[in-house]
């Protein structure tokens, strides 16, 4: 990443830490940039752009010249969705809300037996995600193989697990339905917290909105809602 781009990243790097995440994982295509905005493109399942910077004259001219060189936008406040949609017409949006944690070391290591997921239960994986439409299998392979994941098996059958998504950010928490109101949920999370933290990176999580069991559980965790982003595809 050239040290502008970084500059203008680092000058909020909690508005911009999803970003700053993807970029670390994976290779920054292009930049195109007017001003104090810019759109940055990168490859992981998709060729996401990443939106930076306000919504006014200069973001509006940035996406009406760049918008079509893909359908897929990552992490997009909720002020710069309308500009994208005056580009072209919307296919689905995902909103989540960020949850951040600010003070991961004082989060408790878990007190049960974890292990990292093994690539060959990723069909289960798939089978067993909320969100088939926004993920697949080879994404699934992708961040397990290159990044830190955690799950309870007993008696040979993963019981809950989770990993990370392409910004490092925390997600795919699943408790199988047979294990769930044993804070199996809680204790996955306590693992990769601690991991993350280990490795002195930004320890935050994306949460649907109606998801009120998890916002409670990160919350317990000292999680704090930092913003809405969303996910879109244009058609």
């Amino acid at each position: 990443m050239d040290q502008a781009l970084l500059k203008l990243l680092q000058e909020d790097p909690r508005r911009y830490r999803a970003a700053l995440g993807f970029f670390e994982n994976q290779p920054l295509l292009r930049v195109y940039r007017r001003g104090k905005c810019a759109l940055i493109l990168g490859q992981s399942d998709h060729l996401w752009m990443h939106c930076i910077g306000d919504a006014g004259p200069d973001m509006t001219v940035l996406l009406r010249e760049h918008y079509a060189e893909t359908p897929y936008f990552y992490s997009i406040e909720d002020s710069l969705i309308p500009l994208i949609e005056a580009c072209a017409e919307t296919e689905w949006i995902f909103p989540t809300l960020r949850y951040d944690l600010e003070t991961p070391e004082n989060v408790p290591a878990p007190d049960i037996s974890l292990i990292p997921i093994d690539p060959e239960w990723i069909p289960e994986l798939y089978a067993q995600s909320d969100y088939k439409d926004y993920t697949s299998e080879a994404y699934i392979r992708n961040r397990l193989l290159r990044d830190i994941s955690a799950c309870i098996v007993n008696n040979g059958k993963m019981a809950a697990w989770a990993f990370t998504h392409d910004d490092g950010s925390l997600g795919f928490l699943h408790v199988h339905p047979e294990y769930r109101r044993k804070g199996y949920g809680s204790q996955i999370l306590r693992a990769l917290i601690r991991m993350r933290a280990a490795e002195g990176k930004a320890v935050f999580c994306n949460i649907v909105p109606e998801n009120g069991a998890s916002i409670r559980m990160v919350e317990k965790l000292g999680f704090r809602q930092d913003r809405r982003v969303s996910w879109l595809k244009l058609k």
